[in-house]
């Protein structure tokens, strides 16, 4: 059963959030939402543009401002801790890792990070498979506590939130989590970031690797993990991690190909509508639409 947040909750529900505020000059607020588009015999339609779709938010007409094919690569930030605690667990960590890279499709852009006492990145955005490799091989314990929220902002912050248009961004976590960290963490800076990634609709997966006790790392990632509706696997013996990196490979995967023929529709929405109730549909004949507010769907 999935361990209940602390004071980090957020609304497990959370639909349309902000995405990018320019209210003094515009009153508006730039929402996304998700479409798959058929033809009436059920086959993809894969060339409509902004001029296409008609969107409503509780009754009003709204401009639309993008669309645009969910087909570009996934750009995927590979967030690993290498505080002192992974030390003894590092052969199963490089195998893991490796599994993981093998499993993973050759297109998807990853990221690889560390937050062994602070971030450090290991590879930037790439499909270099032989080169992420090499940085696996050296992949080892950098000691000092595992700084794992200040290595999660400022990876967001760097590679994802300005994704090119149609990536889809996505987190995948691995960390240990004994308990044994006394700072409480930033709040307010994990729930900005929590609802800015939502409304980016980004993913989220991970392994926690925990000990007798658990604290705020296993709070956050759950709380992260669960809002995006990912794979979350909390395990005790490291020796099980090799087959849940390759299973989170296995679902990025799946969800890419589930995604890669649907559109993200970006719209200038009111900012004084919480959750609104947003309607979509086509202006070309016989085209038949469905919607969501995240994805995968």
């Amino acid at each position: 059963m999935p361990r209940p947040s602390r004071a980090i909750v957020v609304s497990a529900v959370t639909v349309l959030v902000v995405m990018s505020v320019s209210l003094a000059a515009q009153r508006t607020i730039t929402r996304s939402i998700y479409v798959s588009a058929v033809d009436e015999a059920g086959a993809p339609v894969l060339n409509l543009t902004p001029a296409d779709f008609q969107i409503t938010e509780d009754g009003f007409q709204r401009e639309v401002t993008r669309a645009t094919l969910l087909n570009g690569p996934m750009r995927i930030v590979l967030l690993v801790d290498s505080s002192t605690a992974v030390g003894p667990m590092l052969n199963n960590f490089r195998t893991a890792l490796n599994g993981f890279i093998d499993e993973l499709p050759e297109e998807e852009e990853v990221v690889f990070v560390s937050s062994g006492g602070q971030i450090r990145v290991r590879t930037q955005p790439g499909t270099d498979r032989v080169k992420l490799r090499t940085e696996v091989e050296h992949f080892a314990a950098e000691g000092g506590a595992n700084a794992f929220l200040d290595t999660m902002l400022e990876a967001d912050k760097r590679f994802l939130k300005n994704v090119p248009a149609g990536q889809w961004p996505a987190f995948v976590i691995v960390t240990t989590d004994r308990g044994e960290n006394t700072r409480e963490p930033n709040v307010k800076d994990y729930n900005t970031f929590m609802q800015d990634f939502l409304s980016r609709g980004g993913a989220a997966h991970a392994v926690i690797i925990t000990g007798k006790n658990t604290g705020q790392v296993t709070d956050m990632v759950a709380n992260l993990v669960d809002n995006t509706a990912g794979m979350r696997h909390t395990i005790v013996a490291d020796s099980n991690l090799p087959v849940r990196l390759r299973d989170i490979a296995n679902r990025l995967a799946d969800d890419h190909q589930r995604m890669m023929r649907r559109y993200e529709v970006r719209y200038a929405g009111d900012p004084a509508a919480i959750q609104p109730t947003v309607v979509v549909k086509s202006s070309r004949d016989g085209v038949l639409l469905q919607m969501s507010v995240r994805r995968p769907f």
